[in-house]
């Protein structure tokens, strides 16, 4: 039987518990641990700030190559052990400076963490400020050291994410090191409001560092959010006269640093007309679009490319922010007179693992697609993780809806009784006021197979539960949608239709309001006169002269001596802390507990994350009742307390869930 964990928690300096978690469980933190206490001069923390950027704290695939033939970064820090000539080699060098072996460190995530930590600590020294010890950690990155725009800008941007990172109080939460306060405008100065603009519209024609430096002019000629950081003209060539015509969805394969840095190597010979930040979206434009960047070989000349940071077979890199603004940038794309119609996104269901090379699909009539859609590619980007359907509707605008509110009628497709229309997006929301629930039933149904799709959605809305998607001429079974309200989109592609479908519906309206029940239940419960010391029964009564109770709450108590316990095992957990030391029930993990005076006591302000814990059978019933009081004193400012249940573990961040 599962046994879950009534938990309840008294912290100082406690930051929040409660809010969504997008910091995934680091399952190498003892090894980071490690690296701190055998190196106490580099701050905790800046390790695994290191490692988000690079990997997510994910363990780098070394055969997933990039596009843009960008060195891989390898392991879980992804580190450069090959950087053609360009990026600094820092997996090498921190084999070189620890004496662990190249192949031991890629295969062994503690070695790596290690070797990488002890090149790391010879270049601090335990008096060096925070701001240079961070500089310290960049110089030691894959971005080549010169001072040359580009990887001014790299650096700088990478610093960035890595100071996001040692600011939040989520990260700081789950990785185990304290919130840093690290002010971002001091740090970067005139620069804060380039790196800190996910869309970022300047008058000024330059940006200049503290040291001088000329960072590239801020707004784009293209796209006014995006940030201009001229990719060299090695990298780039002339259409010679052919038209954009298409936009190519491209993923880097490491960082949105490492990418802008790698785009002005002469060497590399590749670059896209557009990078993209993966934690907010953030747009940096490198080759003008009148130009023919180097991302998709063949099919250059007429394509505008956007590279997008992460790796395809880590979906948490495609973030909501960055879908966006990539949506905002290709509709912007779509505006420009192309001729490029929104509708030609690469929607079909199919489309995430598709490869034209092994299909022939999608075809050129589709034109905002994935690199893995055009012909002669070898590469697969941006994969299975890319949500092709949610980035049509963000690019898409969605047409108004038919609303149809009776209880019961036939609905077909826009053509009625002819075929429907090439290009069309149609759609219609079934939602009577008052509906419990809509079934639909299907009369008929012939459309293109694997070509014109049919979405039927359970609610008012496209972004509603998905109830089913079809296609070709195979009769759907009878659809309900619980929610009250069903909503059908119909999507038909550039070439051949078909007949289309017909369908009726029913609805299960309310039945007769019933009125509340303001009669007080009566609970009468048999008198005892003397103390019970032996097994015996206790007979109590509930009445109700309403409605009826739909539950009765009831505490069962035993009593162990000097106090009184509930049944844990049944679901009953009780405890006034009587007695002067806890109960073996509970369990101490971090804190002073203690108990005085009924009541639970925790001590320790020097803990800012204290928590004590107790085992309880949650799954006898499904409603329950909770009582609990508390209180906080102490001499800090920041002091909070908590109470968890239905967790799965104490010592999980967020307590499990």
């Amino acid at each position: 039987m599962k046994r879950t964990i009534l938990l309840l928690f008294l912290a100082f300096h406690i930051y929040t518990l409660l809010a969504i978690n997008k910091y995934p469980e680091n399952p190498y933190q003892s090894n980071f641990n490690k690296a701190y206490q055998l190196f106490p001069n580099i701050p905790r923390g800046f390790l695994e700030a290191y490692a988000w950027h690079n990997s997510r704290i994910q363990k780098l695939d070394p055969n997933q190559h990039s596009c843009t033939g960008k060195p891989m970064n390898i392991g879980v820090l992804g580190l450069i052990y090959d950087g053609q000539n360009y990026f600094f080699e820092n997996g090498t060098q921190s084999a070189i400076y620890s004496g662990y072996s190249i192949k031991e460190m890629m295969q062994n995530p503690e070695t790596e963490i290690l070797a990488f930590a002890t090149l790391y600590n010879s270049t601090i020294t335990g008096n060096m400020h925070i701001y240079d010890k961070l500089k310290k950690l960049a110089a030691i990155s894959e971005i080549p050291a010169d001072n040359s725009v580009i990887n001014s800008f790299a650096r700088e941007a990478m610093l960035w994410e890595w100071i996001k990172f040692l600011n939040d109080p989520y990260a700081a939460l789950n990785y185990g090191f304290e919130k840093y306060g690290i002010d971002e405008k001091d740090f970067f100065g005139d620069n804060y409001k380039i790196h800190s603009a996910s869309e970022l519209i300047l008058s000024e024609t330059y940006i200049k560092n503290t040291e001088g430096d000329t960072f590239a002019i801020p707004k784009s000629a293209d796209y006014a959010p995006a940030l201009w950081v001229a990719a060299p003209t090695c990298n780039y060539g002339s259409r010679n006269g052919t038209a954009v015509s298409a936009v190519t969805i491209h993923t880097v394969q490491g960082s949105y640093a490492g990418c802008i840095s790698w785009f002005g190597n002469c060497n590399a010979g590749v670059s896209a007309h557009y990078v993209l930040r993966s934690s907010d979206g953030q747009v940096t434009q490198m080759v003008l679009e009148s130009a023919r960047a180097y991302h998709v070989g063949s099919e250059n000349p007429y394509t505008i490319g956007l590279e997008h940071e992460g790796y395809v077979n880590n979906a948490a890199w495609y973030t909501t922010a960055m879908y966006q603004s990539s949506a905002n940038l290709v509709k912007d794309i779509v505006a420009s007179g192309y001729g490029i119609n929104a509708l030609r996104t690469s929607w079909f269901p199919w489309a995430p693992t598709t490869h034209y090379n092994a299909s022939s699909i999608p075809g050129s009539c589709v034109r905002i697609k994935g690199h893995q859609h055009y012909p002669n590619q070898t590469h697969t980007d941006p994969g299975a993780n890319w949500d092709w359907d949610y980035y049509f509707k963000l690019i898409h605008p969605t047409p108004t809806a038919t609303v149809l509110t009776a209880t019961s009628g036939t609905i077909t497709d826009s053509g009625g009784s002819g075929n429907y229309s090439n290009d069309e997006r149609s759609i219609w929301t079934i939602s009577p006021p008052n509906a419990l629930s809509i079934t639909l039933n299907f009369t008929s149904f012939n459309v293109e197979n694997n070509w014109d799709y049919l979405y039927v959605y359970n609610g008012n809305n496209i972004f509603a539960p998905l109830l089913g998607v079809y296609t070709g001429s195979n009769i759907p079974s009878t659809l309900v949608a619980n929610s009250g309200s069903i909503t059908l989109e119909f999507r038909s592609d550039c070439a051949t239709t078909g007949p289309g479908w017909e369908a009726s519906w029913t609805t299960q309206m309310p039945g007769p309001v019933t009125p509340p029940d303001l009669i007080p239940p009566i609970t009468s419960i048999q008198n005892i006169t003397n103390w019970i010391i032996s097994d015996t029964l206790l007979y109590f009564t509930d009445s109700d002269s309403g409605s009826g109770l739909k539950n009765t709450y009831y505490n069962i108590l035993n009593s162990q001596g000097n106090s009184w316990k509930g049944y844990l095992n049944k679901g009953f957990l009780f405890d006034d802390f009587e007695t002067i030391t806890l109960s073996n029930d509970w369990t101490s993990y971090v804190g002073v507990w203690s108990a005085t005076g009924q009541n639970l006591i925790q001590s320790d302000e020097s803990e800012n994350n204290t928590n004590i814990g107790i085992p309880l059978n949650q799954n006898v019933n499904d409603a329950f009742l909770y009582h609990f009081s508390a209180a906080y004193s102490g001499s800090n400012s920041n002091r909070r307390f908590g109470f968890h249940f239905m967790c799965d573990s104490v010592q999980k961040t967020n307590r499990g869930n």
